[in-house]
């Protein structure tokens, strides 16, 4: 099997360092390179974030970019949603931090970053590849991309497919009406979904299947490797914060990694097990359904053209299955 050749784009917590440490160590993959982006924490830890991992893998060759530190444009408007919102959810956001944590449980690391920003990063290598060379991984908000789109749009054909974590249709924090990674930047977003490319949306009504509970991080625990106890160490920290907000561990359901279910589906999309070919844009209005994605109600008959492949169900066992062997080759 020929591997696939991937660009992650990542804002590391600790499901994205999952996801890294997956991409790098997965045999069928060859990550060309790592864009950070501001969104779980501020950019300059989630680029050290992804640094640590990456040294926790032996993998300090593949190079990191520093992407945007702040969204297009939510943020221009100080009375908008994010800032109303964000002072009312203390406890939320407490809880957040403990889920992504400022610095992961890792040694600080003397790699850096490349001294080129993301975006030109991009850029110059989506341009200078083969068309439909590379697959874009993006599992955190999606601002260097759409800068990158907005700044040559010559890059546009050359995606092979971008397989993203993000949107929500009946599951939706941190609003009534969004999913974080959507929310953090709506109009980046819908840039994407204007742009043509391939998408496929691996959304968090499809992650909510990809859960691990604390037998399978035993499980991976006994690996005994690096990568292995880092990942376990972040599913037993998920576990905690999800018993803290009382509706996961207690019911067995376990810790969801989203962001690694969409590493995983670029490799093996059949993980995905129920997906709707549909039309799906960003609600832009700065109201209450700020950062909702919108998915055509009638598939059939809808006017808007089908711009999305839309994930709303994924197989667990497959999922862990593939996550174990990837962590224990």
């Amino acid at each position: 099997m020929e591997k696939r050749k991937i660009i992650l784009d990542v804002d590391t917590g600790s499901d994205d360092a999952i996801a890294i440490a997956a991409a790098v160590l997965c045999e069928d993959i060859e990550v060309v390179g790592i864009c950070t982006v501001g969104g779980n924490v501020e950019v300059k830890n989630t680029t050290d974030n992804t640094l640590r991992v990456l040294e926790c893998c032996g993998r300090g060759d593949i190079p990191v970019y520093r992407g945007a530190a702040l969204p297009l444009a939510s943020t221009l408007q100080p009375w908008g949603l994010q800032a109303a919102v964000l002072p009312r959810t203390e406890g939320k956001i407490a809880q957040e931090k403990a889920v992504h944590p400022d610095h992961l449980p890792l040694p600080p690391t003397q790699l850096t970053a490349r001294p080129q920003s993301a975006v030109v990063w991009l850029i110059n290598t989506l341009l200078e590849s083969e068309d439909k060379e590379i697959t874009l991984v993006p599992v955190g908000p999606v601002t260097n991309i759409a800068l990158a789109m907005r700044a040559d749009e010559r890059i546009i054909p050359k995606i092979k497919e971008i397989v993203l974590m993000g949107g929500s249709h009946d599951t939706y924090p941190p609003t009534q009406a969004s999913e974080f990674n959507v929310w953090c930047d709506p109009e980046a977003m819908e840039i994407l979904l204007q742009s043509g490319v391939k998408i496929t949306m691996v959304s968090l009504d499809a992650t909510g299947h990809a859960c691990l509970d604390r037998n399978q991080a035993d499980m991976i625990r006994a690996i005994g490797t690096s990568p292995a106890n880092l990942t376990a160490d972040l599913i037993y920290q998920r576990l905690k914060a999800s018993a803290a907000e009382g509706d996961r561990e207690g019911k067995g359901v376990g810790a969801a990694l989203h962001d690694v279910l969409a590493v995983c589906a670029v490799v093996h999309p059949q993980v995905l097990t129920e997906i709707d070919h549909t039309s799906c844009h960003v609600d832009l209005g700065h109201g209450y359904a700020y950062g909702e994605t919108v998915l055509g109600r009638n598939y059939k008959f809808s006017p808007m053209p089908k711009n999305c492949y839309y994930a709303k169900k994924a197989d667990s066992r497959m999922f862990f299955d593939w996550l174990y062997g990837v962590l224990k080759e």
